[in-house]
């Protein structure tokens, strides 16, 4: 007998990477832990006959193949354990990232995707094996989301051409949306309220990170949901919350990031935990809240962020032109060099700025003997070498102006143009430089 399990608290990507070992071995039964998270319950009660899963205590006779699928940490694949041990061939897709705890296979799928699902899409897709709607759906829920709607930092090119596989196959949005959407419980409800007020924001090098502990009266389950939502309302880089529920050892460590700059699954290692960079987890069995919190906020304030930064971008040397320099030796230079904006210096030192639109305002009045400091802009936004490019980017989107001067000591040492932020946006959607985060 060939089965396909996956981790505990079966989500979304774990349940799609199920059907995707189901296509790629048609005899292979969908067998899933005793816990599963809350909106896959949702579906399973309306798709259950479709899917088809079993229960480990349902199976019948000897498994010889396990496809392990979307983990490979021994720790959430405890109650399969006996299992494994008999198998004669182990077979894993994951797209984590390796962990101490990781389980040895005969053979390995590991790939940095942004979703586990992506790696059985591309299989179907190269075997032109045929997808129904239903299937192309869940395979679509499984993406969406373990890439936060293909938002997330982890989001690669081949989870893209996935989705549009999928949607060319008949995956309906509709029904992506219908089980995406959050509903709150008032245990959750009451916990998102106690941690908003109680959040502690780090200010490190242009990042705002949150990070809250709080003690519960009763376990709230889908906690790491109201999370992500105190993320988005406080528009934070990162989260990061520690639960314990009255009268319990355990403590939960629930992390989730927007910035390539936080990886919270390597933070959550330290605990023993793991997941994605923008999303993971750990449970510390013996501990008390207040001192994980402590040792986390210490972690937080010394870790080493090193986002890029304006010096690292910015066009240097800059060509500046002197405060007398007249009209129509300034349109000339502007045309030579190529550019839409210049700073203006007097004495070495800013004294305005120019921009193609000043010139052109000065030529429709006639005003060819008027020096460049007749028509420039006189008060200059400016920026500092040190500051980080999502400063940069804010400043210029608060602003509406398309350059910003990079002064150091009074002296101008570089200029940053919006076609720079554009230009490192769209080089690899800014996922090396860190800009959108």
């Amino acid at each position: 007998m060939k089965i396909a399990i996956t981790h505990q608290n079966v989500d979304f990507d774990g349940l799609a990477s199920l059907l995707g070992a189901r296509k790629l071995w048609p005899d292979c039964e969908i067998v899933l832990s005793s816990a599963v998270s809350s909106p896959v319950k949702r579906y399973l009660a309306l798709h259950r006959d479709w899917l088809r899963p079993k229960r480990l205590a349902e199976l019948q006779g000897d498994v010889k193949q396990v496809v392990m699928v979307d983990s490979r940490a021994r720790q959430r694949f405890s109650e399969f354990s006996q299992l494994l041990e008999g198998a004669e061939e182990l077979i894993v897709f994951d797209h984590h990232p390796p962990g101490p705890d990781d389980i040895e296979a005969d053979r390995e799928i590991l790939e940095p995707v942004g979703a586990c699902a992506t790696l059985f899409c591309e299989r179907i897709e190269a075997l032109e094996l045929e997808l129904d709607a239903e299937e192309a759906t869940l395979l679509m829920l499984g993406i969406y989301a373990d890439t936060g709607n293909l938002t997330f930092p982890s989001t690669t090119v081949r989870d893209l051409r996935a989705a549009a596989f999928l949607r060319q196959s008949g995956a309906s949005l509709p029904v992506v949306n219908r089980y995406l959407q959050q509903e709150y419980s008032p245990q959750q409800q009451q916990l998102l309220v106690a941690m908003l007020s109680d959040m502690e924001i780090l200010e490190r090098d242009g990042l705002r990170i949150g990070c809250v502990w709080k003690t519960t009266q009763d376990y709230v389950k889908g906690a790491a949901l109201v999370v992500e939502r105190m993320m988005q309302m406080m528009g934070l880089d990162a989260c990061f919350a520690v639960l314990q529920q009255e009268g319990r050892d355990v403590v939960a460590l629930i992390g989730r990031s927007e910035t390539r700059h936080v990886d919270v699954a390597a933070i959550a290692e330290k605990w023993g935990g793991g997941g994605h960079p923008s999303a993971a987890a750990a449970r510390i069995k013996t501990g008390r809240v207040e001192e994980v919190f402590a040792d986390l906020r210490e972690l937080l304030c010394a870790m080493n962020l090193a986002p890029l930064e304006v010096r690292d971008v910015m066009t240097s040397p800059v060509q500046c032109v002197p405060h007398d320099m007249k009209l129509d030796e300034l349109q000339r230079s502007l045309g030579k060099w190529g550019i839409r904006g210049v700073p203006v210096t007097r004495e070495g030192e800013l004294a305005g700025i120019v921009s193609r639109r000043d010139v052109d305002e000065a030529i429709r009045r006639g005003d060819w003997e008027i020096p460049a400091a007749g028509f420039m802009t006189h008060q200059v936004v400016t920026v500092k070498p040190q500051y980080s490019l999502s400063e940069a980017l804010e400043m210029m989107t608060e602003q509406d102006i398309g350059r910003l001067p990079v002064v150091d000591d009074g002296k101008v040492v570089g200029i940053i143009s919006r076609s720079d932020l554009l230009q490192r946006i769209y080089e690899g959607d800014g996922e090396e430089e860190g800009l959108l985060d």
